[in-house]
């Protein structure tokens, strides 16, 4: 077909400049502090550069400083609040902040602290000149330009930041360091690769002034004080993260991957699961800072240091690091309990919260996994949910510092007991029965072989007679249905649940207008739309959401309608879990909670 020149040389010479604009190469510069300071890499190119939201930590310091003896700060960043996620991040406490690196957070945190305080810490971190206006304390330009900061002098103090304690204000410094060290494993610079690092990310204006370009940063600093910081134009923090790993791989071969580094390089395999110790995350859906840990073992354990005699118990703390041993684990607030054999990690989490982490052989962790999901299944059923359990760890690590956690994310664990209910939201429920003595050698040999020949590496409690692939719930591109010889469309175990419209603004957000049961390219969506947006939940994110407000037993698998009704919603499915992979049993056969 031919078209007259003049009509079309001048589209395709626009498309050709705009197409030019992006197609520039980019430009990644390294800099590297060795552990005693010295300039290793990039020290004749030290001068001053903008750093954005690598700014962020000394505004914390900042606002420490001026308000000592205050609670832990927490905002809420919503649509419209002027984050650079449009949709806002929710509310969010300091640590959590610093790993999405929210603008909200920390324009009110600088908006809170004298300008001159503001000053003075961005001041001794470094920066080549004085503060204008908060904006330009959180790393946006002010009236006379963005702040600017020599690399040499941003990772010494970054490394201060990691090993010098703050004179007013520690406890705010724990909390800066947890989200520096969770942004490297799950946040805005988890694309570093590695544990071990705190990490930050930043993006900013192009240094050119191109209004389509950014310039992307990131810096990471170890436990001793060795740092590098990335810079890579253009591009985001997230794609300088990235651009840096390779640079981390070679200068530190020895650091162990994260998650998402471990997944990409595929399952692992079973002989090496079976060596190594499993990290749970445990008690994620209770949110709570009292925590008691007891030893219930024959003899002294280790703890910090230090010993905790037998029958001995201590209040952790965020830091705290127990066993090996007989733990038993307590919150008087919920009523949660639970025994295990192994080490315990006490770490901050979300607010003021703790996040506990327990450190198991791989026997223990399976035991603990069929105990909960299957304590009165018959004993060939039980071998069977062990390979799997075998065959899921093997696929790699599903969270940053931990291979598993223990709610329906990955599995259902109790340990060596007892076993709750969290029917109820905010209490757990003893549930009756002793608690499962393990496998026995013999059937622990013909699990470890079990797992090293094919079969599924996912498991259910009631497959509603019609089971679902891993792509109907994840989303994950598996569009595989693990058939199921115990249950068909008779045996669907039909449920109804009625969510009052107060508790669906709980759980979602607020000022829910609608629920819609869809799919987005054969992936289960429960879409909410409120008065200024619609989100898509997936059944694990819907789950949680729905668990913390109503308890687990709230969506017991994925539904099929959602219908309005006076003072809320009604919704009906079939089955319990998610209905992938080997079905464990009906609901009561299982004894799950959802």
């Amino acid at each position: 077909m031919n078209f007259p020149a003049r009509r079309w040389l001048p589209s395709i010479c626009a498309c050709f400049v705009f197409a030019s604009a992006w197609a520039q190469a980019p430009r990644l510069q390294i800099w590297v502090r060795d552990a005693s300071g010295v300039m290793t890499q990039g020290a004749l190119s030290d001068t001053p550069i903008t750093v954005g939201s690598l700014q962020k930590p000394f505004v914390a310091q900042a606002w420490a400083a001026t308000h000592a003896g205050a609670p832990l700060p927490r905002f809420r960043c919503d649509p419209g609040s002027g984050c650079w996620l449009p949709a806002g991040h929710g509310e969010l406490g300091l640590a959590s902040a610093l790993t999405r690196s929210c603008n909200t957070y920390f324009r009110h945190l600088a908006d809170a602290t004298p300008l001159a305080n503001l000053d003075a810490s961005l001041r001794a971190a470094g920066f080549a000149r004085g503060l204008r206006s908060a904006e330009e304390a959180i790393g946006l330009p002010g009236v006379d330009g963005p702040l600017r900061i020599r690399p040499s002098a941003l990772l010494a103090a970054y490394a201060r930041l990691t090993r010098s304690p703050w004179p007013s204000g520690e406890s705010f410094r724990a909390e800066v360091l947890a989200g520096l060290r969770e942004a490297g494993l799950d946040g805005t610079a988890k694309a570093l690769g590695q544990r071990g690092y705190w990490a930050k990310t930043g993006t900013v204006p192009a240094s050119d002034g191109n209004p389509l370009h950014t310039c992307g940063l990131a810096l990471a600093v170890d436990d001793s004080g060795w740092a590098v910081l990335a810079r890579l134009e253009p591009g985001t923090g997230r794609e300088a993260a990235a651009a840096m790993a390779d640079t981390l791989a070679r200068l530190r071969p020895w650091a162990e991957p994260h998650a998402a580094a471990s997944r990409a390089r595929g399952p692992v395999p079973v002989a090496t699961i079976e060596a190594r110790e499993i990290r749970v995350r445990m008690f994620d859906l209770v949110p709570s800072s009292r925590w008691e840990a007891r030893n219930l073992g024959p003899g002294p354990m280790p703890v910090d240091g230090g010993y905790l005699g037998p029958g001995g118990a201590r209040a952790l703390h965020a830091g705290d690091t127990l066993g090996p041993g007989l733990i038993e684990l307590r919150s008087s607030a919920s009523g949660a309990r639970r025994q295990f054999s192994g080490r315990l990690l006490a770490r901050s989490g979300p607010g003021d919260s703790l996040r506990l982490v327990g450190i198991l052989s791989l026997r223990d962790y399976v035991d603990g996994v069929v105990a909960a999901e299957l304590p009165r299944g018959d004993a060939a059923l039980k071998e069977q949910l062990g390979a799997a359990v075998i065959r899921f760890l093997a696929q790699g690590p599903r969270h940053a510092e931990a291979d598993v956690c223990d709610n329906t994310h990955c599995a259902w664990f109790s340990g060596r007991g007892p076993r709750l209910d969290w029917t109820d939201a905010h209490h757990a429920i003893l549930l009756p029965g002793v608690s499962d003595p393990g496998f026995d050698d013999g059937a622990w040999a013909r699990i470890l072989a079990a797992a090293l020949e094919p079969g599924p590496h996912q498991w259910t409690a009631h497959c509603g007679g019609e089971p679902l692939s891993p792509n109907a719930v994840w989303g994950d591109g598996d569009a595989t249905i693990t058939p199921c010889p115990r249950h068909n469309a008779a045996a669907s175990d039909p449920w109804t649940r009625t969510w009052s419209a107060a508790d669906a603004d709980r759980a979602f957000g607020g000022g829910v207008q609608s629920l819609e049961i869809a799919t987005d390219r054969g992936t289960w969506i429960l879409r909410v739309r409120t008065a200024t947006n619609t989100r898509a939940y997936r059944y694990d994110d819907a789950h949680r959401a729905l668990a913390r407000i109503l308890g687990w037993n709230a969506l017991p698998s994925p539904a099929d309608t959602v219908e309005p009704v006076e003072g809320g919603f009604r919704v009906t499915g079939r089955g319990s879990g998610h209905r992938v992979g080997l079905c464990l049993g009906s609901l009561q056969d299982a004894g799950h909670p959802q």
